[in-house]
Formats: C-alpha cells, sequence, structure tokens
C-alpha cells in the first residue's frame, strides 16, 4: 500500500481564500443592488460565500453575474463544491455555467485540486463526482509539473485511488498499472504515479 501522502499544512496552506475586505464591500453593494437590505457587516466567511453563491445563481443582471464571477475565485477552495454544483445541477442555463466553469479555470490550482477532492470525498451525487474528476485530470493535463508533483500531497487517498482508477479506465490498460502508465501517460503524469 502507498503510504498516505495527504499533507495537511500544505493543504491548509493552499485551502486559504484570498478575499479582502473590499471585496467583502463589492458583494455588499452588488448585494443591495439586488434588494438585499440586511445588515451584512456581522456575516461569517461562510455566510458570505453562501450569499455570493445565491446571488450568483438568482440575479438577472449578467454584469452583477460577472462581478460575482469574479469574486467568487477569492473564496478558494471552499467556492469549489458549489461551483461545481453549479456545473451540473444548472445545465439548463447555458450562461451561468460558462460563468461558474471560467471562475474555477481562473482559481489557484492548488486550490481547485484541495476543492475538487472535497467534492470528491464529500458528495454521493455520481454526476457530481464525474465533473470533480474530469475537472481534475483536465487540471492534470494542463498543469505543470510542480503542480502534478505536489498532487498526492493536495489530495486525499480515497481522491487519489479515484484518479488513478479513471485514468486506468481511460486508458484501457491491462491489470499492470506499472506498465501501463509508462507506456500510455505524459511523462509529466508518469513521474507522480511511479
Amino acid at each position: 500500500l502507498m503510504p498516505t501522502l495527504f499533507d495537511t499544512h500544505l493543504i491548509d496552506l493552499h485551502s486559504q481564500p484570498s478575499i479582502q475586505s473590499h471585496d467583502l464591500l463589492t458583494i455588499c453593494a452588488l448585494a443591495e443592488s439586488e434588494g438585499m437590505s440586511e445588515s451584512l457587516e456581522s456575516y461569517s466567511f461562510d455566510q458570505f460565500l453562501g450569499l455570493t453563491i445565491h446571488l450568483f445563481i438568482t440575479t438577472q443582471s449578467q454584469d452583477t453575474r460577472e462581478q460575482l464571477a469574479q469574486q467568487l475565485t477569492k473564496f478558494g477552495s471552499a467556492a469549489v463544491a458549489p461551483m461545481v454544483k453549479i456545473l451540473w445541477r444548472m445545465r439548463s442555463n447555458r450562461s451561468l455555467q460558462l460563468l461558474a466553469q471560467n471562475s474555477l479555470q481562473q482559481m489557484a490550482p492548488f486550490a481547485l485540486i484541495i476543492g475538487l477532492s472535497h467534492v470528491l470525498d464529500r458528495e454521493t451525487d455520481d454526476g457530481l463526482r464525474t465533473v470533480a474528476i474530469q475537472m481534475l485530470v483536465k487540471l492534470m493535463q494542463d498543469s505543470e509539473q510542480s503542480v502534478l508533483l505536489s498532487l498526492p500531497k493536495l489530495v486525499s487517498d480515497m481522491t487519489w485511488r479515484l484518479l488513478k482508477r479513471h485514468l486506468l479506465a481511460e486508458t484501457n490498460c491491462p491489470t499492470d498499472e506499472v506498465i501501463c502508465f509508462s507506456h500510455n501517460l505524459p511523462v509529466e503524469m508518469n513521474i507522480i504515479f511511479s
């Protein structure tokens, strides 16, 4: 068995949101323009994230939605699960999906990896899990080697196994994983699975 490489300190570091007070003020102003006049000053981080997601989904203003999409990237890994849910459950609203997808693509790679791992660990909906694993594979294909080398430290053992199983299924590998990986995966990905 592979030893646990999951590094909680690394995860804590890269899970941190980059949202600042001026970003929260922007969200408050957007909420007020949408008719939400409640006192937002005492909101917690999770409440602000929930408010931002709510406004992102319910607003009729494309300009407001675009501004909220920019703010969502600053919530870090905490925003990944709600955004993946939007991608999966709001398939009939193409504009909303595109903005959610763009927000996820603009996130820092480590925060996105951590958030996708949380989706894979916590969600039971196969559709959500499929979206998350596909995004994780795409991220691996598009990432620099430093991101790939950190991957085992950023995801849980369960996510790691799901990822390996998914990649094996995609490459139609025989049961010998080592031979399969050495012949069918790009060199960058071979490094992390060896």
